[in-house]
């Protein structure tokens, strides 16, 4: 039958006779057979460039850029400005920091005049890290969160203190400084030493608010020349 078979497929009669007379194939051997892995794995094209994941979006807005000229220079250039402040202003505190000096204190000053469109950009700083940058870990967020805190650091701003729009810093009337006085010695008749206000007033100068704002003096309204007591 299988021969009859063979001939129907249109093979030839010597093929069939040896496919007839070949030894039946045993179940085991069918099982022993090698096998012949044909999975396709597949391949990267070549031709497809792949930029990898998009980076993460910040949704917190940068800086306002400085557009004035004045507030640029301000903003490259190191150090307080002292040469804006008014005349008054400048006598009061080169005496103040005499009188820090002669009571063996240390004089720091961080600003003194500014330009209200610098006054402004101060203020975007502080706004920009404190109630949205310093608590952010956002991962498309931290190069701006660095470089707001660079300019946080750098400006020496508090996060007690919101710098203001109206300032005395702006009409050179005021400046910032940070000042430490040896502490008074206690005998058992009095104390010897002297304040930090006692001093400001000597010069010329007072602290308006010194619960939110220690380091900030401006021109007091009293004269020096009221107090008093001899420097």
């Amino acid at each position: 039958m299988f021969i009859r078979l063979c001939f129907a497929c249109g093979f030839t009669a010597a093929i069939c006779t040896l496919l007839a007379a070949a030894a039946p194939v045993d179940d085991d051997d069918l099982l022993n057979l090698p096998v012949i892995d044909r999975t396709i794995i597949p391949q990267p094209d070549l031709n497809v460039i792949d930029f990898g994941s998009p980076a993460p979006k910040c949704g917190v807005e940068p800086l306002p850029e400085i557009v004035d000229a004045e507030a640029v220079r301000f903003e490259l250039e190191d150090g307080p400005d002292t040469s804006g402040l008014l005349p008054a202003m400048a006598q009061a505190l080169e005496k103040f920091r005499r009188l820090v000096a002669s009571a063996g204190g240390t004089f720091d000053l961080k600003s003194a005049y500014r330009p209200l469109a610098y006054q402004v950009h101060l203020q975007q700083v502080w706004f920009k890290w404190m109630r949205e940058l310093r608590f952010n870990r956002q991962p498309g967020c931290q190069a701006l969160r660095a470089q707001v805190e660079e300019e946080f650091t750098r400006h020496k701003l508090m996060p007690t203190q919101m710098p203001v729009t109206d300032s005395d810093h702006t009409r050179g009337m005021a400046f910032d400084a940070a000042i430490s006085l040896p502490r008074p010695v206690r005998s058992r008749r009095r104390r010897t030493g002297t304040s930090l206000d006692h001093l400001a007033l000597l010069a010329g100068l007072k602290r308006p608010d010194i619960r939110r704002d220690p380091v900030h003096f401006k021109l007091a309204i009293t004269s020096a020349a009221k107090v008093q007591t001899s420097e």
